[in-house]
C-alpha cells in the first residue's frame, strides 16, 4: 500500500566527500521520529548522479536495514535502461517496496523511446514503478496525454510530479487514476487541492513534521491551519532557494541531526552569510 509523506533522503558526506553512513542512519531515525511514512532513496536530493553504482546500492541497503519497516522507494534512474534495470533488481533483492526513475535524459530521446524505457524497467522486477516527472532537470516536458500514456502500464502505479502545472496534475490524476506525489515543497497545499495523494520533497529532511501537519490539516478540512503552516514552510524555503537548495538543506539538517557535509563538487559550499540567514530562520520557525 502506498504511503503519503516520504522523505527523499539527502546523502551525508564526510569532509573527504565519502558517504557518511552513520550520519545517514541518524537522519533516518530523526525523520521516523518526526512522522515520516517512509523514504525515497537515491533521488535528486541524494545527489544520485554524483554517486557511484556501489554507493547507490550501499545507501539503499543502509536505508532498508534502518527504516524500521517504513515504506522505501528506490530511485534507479539513469540515461540508459540497462543500468536502471540492474539497480532495480538490486532494490528488489534487498527489500525495497518500489522503484522509481526519471525519464532517460541527455540524449534527445523520442517519446516512444522514453515509454519503452519505462515499460522495460517496469517489467524487470516484481516491484511497482513510480515515474519521476521533473521537467526542469530532465528537459522532458510531457503533455497530459503523453503522461497518461506513460502511466498506462499496470506495473506503473504512481508519479512523482515535480512541476507547478497543477491543471496538468489534476487531469493526470483524474484520467489515469494513479497515485500522485507532489514534488514542489513550496506548493504542497496547491497540489493537494488538485488531487495529489502525498508528497516527496527535499525540505522534508529537516522539517518533515511541518509537511505532515499540512497534510493532516488538509485531510480534515482545517484549511486555514494548513495554509498557515504552508506559509511558515515557504518563509523557510524562500531563504533556502535564494542561497542554494542542496547546500542549505544539508546545513539546516545538520542543525538537528549532526553534520551532513557539503554537496559534492562542482557544487560550492554555502557562504557564511547564508549560514547566518539560515540560523535566523531556523531559530524563528524550526
Amino acid at each position: 500500500m502506498k504511503k503519503n509523506i516520504l522523505v527523499p533522503l539527502i546523502t551525508p558526506f564526510n569532509k573527504d566527500y565519502s558517504v557518511n553512513y552513520k550520519g545517514l542512519k541518524n537522519l533516518i531515525e530523526f525523520d521516523i521520529k518526526k512522522g515520516a511514512d517512509g523514504f525515497y532513496v537515491g533521488g535528486s536530493s541524494a545527489e544520485c548522479f554524483f554517486l557511484t553504482t556501489e554507493e547507490r546500492k550501499k545507501i539503499l541497503e543502509t536505508v532498508v536495514e534502518n527504516a524500521n519497516g517504513k515504506y522505501v522507494i528506490a530511485h534507479v534512474g539513469d540515461i540508459g535502461v540497462d543500468k536502471s534495470i540492474s539497480l532495480a533488481k538490486h532494490a528488489e533483492e534487498v527489500g525495497a517496496n518500489a522503484v522509481a526513475s526519471v525519464p532517460p535524459f541527455y540524449y534527445n530521446y523520442s517519446f516512444n523511446e522514453i515509454k519503452g524505457y519505462f515499460d522495460c524497467l517496469a517489467g524487470a522486477t516484481s516491484l511497482p514503478l513510480t515515474i519521476y516527472n521533473i521537467p526542469s532537470r530532465t528537459g522532458n516536458t510531457f503533455t497530459i496525454d503523453e503522461m497518461v500514456k506513460l502511466l498506462d502500464n499496470e506495473k506503473i502505479d504512481s508519479i512523482k510530479f515535480t512541476d507547478t502545472n497543477y491543471y496538468a496534475l489534476g487531469q493526470i490524476k483524474k484520467t489515469s487514476g494513479k497515485f500522485v506525489y507532489s514534488g514542489c515543497d513550496e506548493c504542497f497545499i496547491s497540489a493537494l487541492v488538485q488531487g495529489a495523494d502525498g508528497a516527496i520533497g527535499t525540505n522534508f529532511n529537516y522539517m518533515i513534521d511541518k509537511f505532515v501537519k499540512v497534510y493532516d490539516d488538509f485531510k480534515v478540512c482545517n484549511l486555514q491551519s494548513a495554509m498557515d503552516e504552508q506559509e511558515i514552510i515557504n518563509r523557510i524555503i524562500r531563504v533556502v532557494l535564494d542561497n542554494g537548495l542542496l547546500g542549505c538543506v544539508k546545513y539546516l539538517t545538520s542543525l538537528f541531526v549532526g553534520d551532513m557535509g557539503n554537496p559534492r563538487r562542482p557544487f560550492l559550499p554555502i557562504s557564511n552569510q547564508a549560514k547566518t540567514k539560515l540560523d535566523e530562520i531556523a531559530k524563528k520557525y524550526l
